[in-house]
């Protein structure tokens, strides 16, 4: 207990007992945890995971997993989102109007309320009638070519004032052309009440660095969810990757959809051998030797390293209706490779039937790879 991390001490005593363990076996297959422990002084994130033992309801099998890269990844993502947030926030409060009109709603005469120096409005003049005909008309010179057509469909006085009634507000983003460059902008509208009656409210807002601002934040999370997802040694996707998929899964058929899918589980033989007698470098040649045998035959699906020498595919679509010939092709690869003394890769597989859970999917794909595993012996 003294080496759990202090902040994760009263969850971990609230959640680590047997009565709540074996309820949560019972009810989804597996119960899995995630907590810190302190080693050599620094926090580490680990993963426990315990499922029955098959076919001794007695005992349990219990499993813990450094998952330490992967939870801090997925921390740096929360904070790319939480800055995303704020700098949404802020921008809310301090919108850069570059021009606003006053309309009247029943005539459609305007009034330029105020505009910047480097933008003339909607090119119109400093106030006249048929506010919506001329917008659209004198526009047109100003707005990014890609956003023209849809600007003349959607701002129309009929759709702005339809909006505004069952919303509140209108807003439609698009790009002017400003000093030759594409510049987003967001033009709102709102009612407001004054002494002459009701007024439209119309301004231009410059939203360009928010803009870019969005899609720097958007790139950055889809970098850091790649890294998170991403095994360093093969490539291919990681345990962190497949604990995503098996939990879509999982709420799918909790939801009762129809799934149909197949789980392959791969184990690389001779590796503890190889890294024994040749060392970890050969080891890890060994695994992306594997790995490039997985990914040559299972073309159309995810592939997934879950472990040092293991690795699992999960089988839909195109390579689900062809899963007997592929796992065959497995067989054959072995054939080919245990003759010329290259990897031979120990494979089981499982089609999905009506199990609760992935995870008892997996049990039989695994227990077929361990049937596979001691046949290879002496291939």
């Amino acid at each position: 207990m003294t080496l759990l991390h202090e902040d994760d001490r009263d969850m971990f005593v609230g959640v680590f007992h047997k009565e709540n363990i074996l309820n949560t076996i019972d009810e989804r297959g597996s119960f899995t945890l995630t907590y810190r422990m302190q080693i050599d002084g620094e926090p580490v994130y680990l993963n426990m995971k315990a499922t029955r033992m098959k076919g001794d309801d007695n005992h349990l099998i219990i499993g813990i997993n450094n998952v330490d890269e992967q939870m801090k990844y997925q921390e740096a993502i929360e904070r790319i989102k939480e800055e995303q947030i704020t700098y949404t926030r802020i921008s809310a409060l301090s919108g850069d109007y570059i021009c606003i009109y006053t309309v009247n709603p029943e005539t459609d005469h305007y009034i330029e309320y105020s505009a910047t120096k480097d933008y003339e409005g909607l090119g119109l003049a400093k106030e006249g009638d048929d506010f919506f005909v001329r917008s659209v008309e004198e526009s047109a010179s100003s707005l990014y070519s890609e956003d023209r057509e849809r600007f003349v469909n959607v701002f129309t006085k009929e759709n702005v004032m339809k909006e505004i009634k069952e919303n509140g507000l209108f807003v439609l983003d698009y790009r002017l052309v400003l000093e030759g460059n594409p510049v987003y902008v967001s033009l709102k509208a709102a009612m407001i009440d004054e002494k002459d009656g009701p007024q439209l409210i119309v301004g231009v807002v410059n939203i360009d660095k928010q803009v870019k601002r969005d899609e720097e934040y958007a790139y950055n999370l889809s970098v850091e969810r790649n890294k998170a997802n991403i095994d360093a040694l093969t490539g291919v996707k990681n345990k962190h990757a497949y604990v995503d998929v098996e939990t879509g899964i999982n709420r799918s058929l909790e939801e009762g959809e129809d799934v149909e899918f197949a789980l392959v589980v791969f184990d690389v033989n001779e590796l503890k051998k190889v890294n024994d007698t040749m060392g970890h470098r050969e080891g890890d040649e060994l695994i992306q030797s594997a790995c490039s045998v997985i990914c040559g035959i299972f073309k159309h699906s995810p592939v997934f390293r879950i472990g040092g020498d293991e690795f699992a595919v999960i089988a839909q679509g195109q390579d689900y209706d062809n899963i007997d010939a592929l796992v065959e092709e497995i067989a054959e690869a072995n054939r080919v490779n245990g003759a010329e003394g290259k990897v031979i890769v120990a494979c089981g597989m499982a089609k999905y039937n009506g199990e609760r859970s992935v995870s008892g999917v997996f049990e039989r794909a695994d227990a077929q790879m361990y049937k596979n595993k001691k046949e290879l012996k002496g291939v």
